[in-house]
């Protein structure tokens, strides 16, 4: 008897419960193999991010690798290149030249979450710091200290003002998590700069909504309001962001905001993968059954952000929120379970027992089971459900031991110097060495420094040389610009040296330099060789 293969699509909070779920009860005679694939090899806490910008956590904090909370599962962590949910099947690009695998399952788990899309604000795109990944929340930290340390030399006022002025978009659960954290890091930190008066740094948060979270009561979203102007941040409601510059942000009444500093928490837009697939989404989700069954793929189940999972009692989708992320990331388990065993599925229920947001270190708000909370209580009750998902006691101990550590001894000025160096990579080649083959997975664009190549293309069952290439020239374009698989192979006919740019990189410096599309685009002098045998 052959095992079955369960393939989960994903490592955020409802793929991760899925996985946990299959390894804590699956039996011996289930004869079950799981694997997961994430971009990265953790678990991310986007709920406790914004602690980060001030420094009341530290990115491992947030961080739980999958190596240690998943025993036992194959863990690939790749990009996924392509989904067909109707043969339960995935290609993974492993990151360099022709290097992809293809995974097959008996059972297929989406659970890709969502991305940023900030295409519905014109320069939001090119001037937003954006706030989805742990690497953002450090460059957010890292560039509050940087707008401080220019602030404090600039001779320009307008210029100082711009430095000093920072701008939230969006209102939400992040938006306000977000701007209390900043500012209470900002008003810590402009201490140490005595040439900054306190009075000179503006936080302001901007929101089409006319209210603040609005899962939350009118009453616990008014304290809300009322305690971030009590603490000097400045609320736009009601009002949308028309445009942004490099230095300014415009608002839909005509209003203009003069800023080096966006922090965009809005723009939450479909998975490119989810959006691909070869079906009708409900507002951008994958609809499924009560079970969390993908009606029109057998063996396919979608959760989390992916997922329209209607709710047994309203027949409505449950909404894209943690709590329903972990209860649909575990109920699919059970029902992949359920179904190996020959046993009827059940419909999931999610645990609904109400909302927290932590504003600050000694502030929330919490809505549970009909009880509001505000002020310290609520933020202790906030770090208390916090810890009960952490998902072993040496995780819990940790964070607790940190919160307490860094309420006695903050950290306000660190900052956190992250860079990628060599973007542009150098390569070189000897004589006779494939560099691309015709077929594989695109993975870089090349530029030739020195020595001389040869392009073949199979024909007929053979290679036929159909042009030669030398300094100055370049390859790779085609499958770096959306082909996503080479047409051709390359080989170097002599020591050879190029220049090569990751196709991601590659593809955003073409998107925004439209002479560089173009050039790359037009047809190149034919330098085509006659056929070789």
């Amino acid at each position: 008897m052959s095992r079955e293969r369960v393939l989960i699509l994903g490592g955020g909070h409802a793929g991760v419960r899925c996985a946990r779920e299959l390894i804590a009860h699956r039996r011996a005679g289930d004869e079950i193999d799981i694997t997961i694939v994430s971009r990265e090899n953790v678990e991310v806490w986007h709920g406790l991010m914004p602690q980060i910008v001030s420094g009341v956590l530290q990115a491992q904090h947030v961080l739980i690798p999958l190596r240690e909370i998943l025993p036992g599962v194959t863990i690939y962590t790749h990009e996924i290149e392509s989904i067909d949910p109707v043969a339960r099947r995935a290609v993974l690009s492993l990151g360099g030249e022709s290097d992809e695998v293809t995974l097959e399952a008996d059972y297929l788990v989406i659970a890709l979450g969502s991305v940023t899309d900030l295409s519905r604000f014109p320069g939001l795109t090119e001037h937003a710091l954006q706030t989805k990944t742990i690497g953002d929340f450090i460059h957010l930290r890292n560039h509050l200290i940087e707008m401080l340390e220019a602030a404090s030399v600039t001779t320009d006022a307008a210029e100082r003002q711009r430095r000093l002025t920072f701008v939230i978009a969006g209102a939400g659960y992040a938006g306000v998590e977000i701007a209390s954290e900043a500012n209470e890091f900002l008003r810590a930190s402009v201490r140490a700069y005595p040439m900054i008066a306190p009075n000179e740094v503006r936080v302001i948060t901007i929101d089409i909504l006319t209210r603040v979270l609005p899962t939350f009561n009118d009453r616990l979203a008014q304290r809300v309001v009322d305690r971030m102007r009590n603490r000097g941040i400045e609320l736009r409601l009601g009002v949308g962001i028309k445009e942004a510059t490099a230095g300014a942000v415009v608002l839909a009444d005509g209003s203009r905001i003069e800023t080096r500093s966006i922090i965009a928490t809005v723009g939450i837009g479909t998975n490119p993968l989810v959006r691909g697939m070869p079906i009708e989404l409900q507002r951008g989700r994958i609809p499924c059954d009560p079970f969390c069954r993908v009606p029109r793929w057998p063996g396919v189940y979608a959760v989390g952000d992916n997922a329209a999972v209607p709710d047994a009692a309203s027949g409505q989708p449950f909404g894209a929120m943690v709590m329903v992320a972990f209860g649909e990331g575990r109920q699919a388990a059970r029902n992949i379970l359920a179904q190996v065993r020959g046993e009827p599925p059940e419909p999931c229920h999610p645990a609904r027992f109400g909302e927290v947001a932590l504003l600050s270190r000694r502030y929330g708000v919490a809505q549970l089971r009909g009880l509001a909370l505000h002020g310290w209580p609520a933020s202790v009750v906030s770090c208390a459900l916090f810890l009960s998902f952490m998902p072993t006691w040496r995780r819990r101990v940790a964070l607790a031991l940190h919160w307490m550590g860094s309420a006695v001894m903050p950290d306000n000025l660190t900052p956190l110097p992250i860079g990628r160096s060599n973007t542009v990579v150098p390569v070189r080649f000897g004589p006779g060495e494939t560099i691309v083959r015709e077929g594989e997975l695109s993975g870089r664009f090349y530029v030739i420094t020195s020595g001389e190549v040869e392009v073949l293309q199979r024909l007929d069952g053979r290679d036929h040389r159909m042009r030669t290439l030398g300094a100055g020239d370049y390859f790779g374009e085609i499958g770096a610009l959306g082909n996503r698989r080479r047409t051709a192979t390359v080989r170097t006919l002599s020591a050879t040296s190029l220049l090569s740019l990751a196709r991601q990189d590659f593809a955003a410096l073409v998107e925004h330099l439209p002479a560089l599309h173009d050039a790359l685009t037009q047809p190149r002098p034919d330098n085509r060789m006659p056929p070789t045998e």
